[in-house]
């Protein structure tokens, strides 16, 4: 099946967006990595495959599920989120306000500098992993432990999201 692509002018980062905001926000990661956000107290900025113009971004989704372009492995679904799991000491959900990360994927290129050709990229390959580009939020900035409402690991047995507390993991590690 083609997929078509069409492409929409945005309003600029200045204008308002009327859409409705939604209440919380998703930054998906894993264990090893909430040790790193947890040691310096933001989650910050990805440097990872971004072009020498770009200012790097924090992502984050509006999908309460786990999101598929966060899986580690090139295996989509559930059998990648498995081996994710494994190889990274399980996966994570950090919620914080929507206000933590206001940019939608469309206003990219004009907050990031990120190329046509690079956020075209991105949108084909997470149509490919089936991710929903509609979900996804930005912002350039880090975004402070202080913001943290939840900080969740995947239970794959029960097959739901279970609270940890940040005080006691940091005494475990």
């Amino acid at each position: 099946m083609p997929i078509h692509i069409h492409l929409l002018p945005i309003p600029p980062p200045s204008q308002p967006d009327n859409s409705p905001e939604p209440p919380a926000l998703f930054h998906y990661t894993t264990g090893l990595k909430l040790l790193s956000i947890i040691n310096s107290g933001y989650i910050t900025p990805t440097t990872a495959k971004i072009e020498p113009h770009e200012k790097p971004v924090a992502w984050f989704s509006t999908q309460d599920q786990w999101e598929p372009t966060c899986t580690k492995v090139p295996i989509p679904g559930k059998a990648g989120q498995i081996m994710t799991a494994k190889a990274q000491h399980g996966l994570v959900r950090i919620t914080v306000p929507a206000t933590s990360a206001p940019y939608t994927f469309q206003q990219l290129p004009f907050v990031a500098g990120t190329s046509c050709q690079a956020c075209v990229g991105l949108l084909l390959a997470g149509l490919e992993l089936g991710s929903d580009p509609n979900t996804w939020r930005f912002t350039p900035t880090p975004v402070p432990s202080a913001f943290f409402r939840d900080v969740e690991f995947y239970d794959f047995a029960h097959d739901r999201w279970l609270a940890i507390d940040l005080a006691e993991l940091a005494c475990r590690n």
